[in-house]
């Protein structure tokens, strides 16, 4: 029979002395199919096809294919699929043509390089890296892989140390900026949500009005980066802020949404055009974050509820979270000249109030 293509693979199916040799070749060209072949052919003929040897593991594509549709569509949320799905996308077009057990270590370290190479941020090289790893463990689960060829490979070190904390009156020239514009004033609602709650940007995009409980005041976060429901009350400008974007809408609308009552899919023009606007160098959308943490802990919380209210599992998470500004810095060092003075003040006044020692 020679090949034959079925669906989107070719196959090899020929006998030789009587035995009956099978194999899937993959999503390769004709051409390719056919080179495979007679290389099959000529290992039998000369001896070197063993028999007995282990059933051949998949083509990269057909396996990454099953992983999106078996795992990752059925166990992750909604955006972590997509994000899958493009990260595969990248990983299809380096390791084509490569089945599952030829892949290794070094070839994963090239890619590694190249993504580098073409100005893809480190951070991102590691999403991809944490995709490719959760596959590979599961070709191991699955019994295509004895050992993951991830092993040993090492991510990038991300500096996650830099912080950008909102000053209040850089809050003031923020939502000055954007009450003053128009086209920007959909950003009103949802960065004083940022800031009296610390969501993330995805949580807050995604909230309806059903997750809103004015009467017991307190906002009900579900599709979490970790996966679990949680409530953060809702202080009195938030409530204030809330209940007017409410007043109109339904149980089941989106709490920020445009005009024919979709959510927003992104507000990260917007809000850098009014960042700049502000001339609020270096402000991220997450920086919402950092303030309502901060500014938190500034106050005297204490880091379990901070991480309870941010959704963190460790709390050496928060303790990123939790830096102090320099204005913070300063007044607490400044504490010590008052201080200096009130131990002075009384050292004077013991001295002065101390009996005189008489001349003999």
């Amino acid at each position: 029979m020679g090949i034959y293509r079925k669906e989107k693979s070719w196959y090899l199916n020929f006998y030789y002395q009587g035995q009956r040799y099978q194999e899937c070749i993959g999503p390769v060209s004709k051409t390719v199919a056919k080179e495979v072949e007679a290389k099959r052919r000529a290992e039998v003929i000369e001896g070197r096809y063993n028999l007995n040897q282990k059933k051949l593991t998949p083509f990269f594509e057909q396996f990454a294919q099953q992983y999106l549709e078996v795992y990752s569509r059925e166990n992750k949320r909604h955006k972590s699929y997509i994000r899958d799905i493009t990260a595969i996308n990248h990983f299809n077009t380096y390791f084509t043509n490569k089945r599952l057990a030829d892949i290794t270590n070094w070839q994963i370290e090239k890619y590694k390089a190249m993504r580098k190479s073409k100005g893809v941020k480190e951070g991102t090289v590691n999403r991809e890296l944490g995709i490719i790893r959760h596959m590979l463990n599961m070709a191991v689960k699955w019994g295509y892989l004895k050992i993951s060829p991830f092993r040993g490979i090492k991510l990038f070190k991300e500096n996650n140390s830099r912080m950008r904390i909102l000053s209040f009156e850089e809050e003031r020239i923020l939502f000055d900026v954007i009450r003053a514009n128009p086209m920007a004033r959909h950003l009103d609602a949802i960065v004083t949500t940022a800031l009296n709650t610390g969501m993330r940007r995805g949580e807050i995009l995604s909230l309806k009005k059903d997750q809103i409980n004015f009467e017991d005041g307190y906002i009900l976060v579900e599709g979490t980066k970790n996966g679990e429901i949680r409530q953060i009350p809702m202080n009195t400008q938030l409530t204030k802020t809330l209940k007017n974007v409410t007043k109109n809408s339904k149980p089941d609308d989106y709490l920020f949404s445009k005009s024919d009552g979709s959510p927003f899919g992104s507000i990260r023009t917007a809000f850098e055009k009014a960042v700049k606007k502000a001339a609020l160098r270096g402000l991220r959308f997450h920086d919402l974050r950092h303030t309502f943490a901060s500014r938190l802990v500034m106050g005297g919380v204490d880091l379990t509820t901070v991480g309870e209210l941010l959704g963190h599992k460790e709390l050496k998470m928060t303790k990123r979270y939790s830096h102090p500004t320099p204005e913070h810095k300063k007044a607490a060092v400044k504490i010590l000249d008052q201080v200096t003075t009130i131990l002075t003040t009384q050292d004077n006044i013991l001295l002065s109030d101390s009996p005189k020692r008489l001349d003999k």
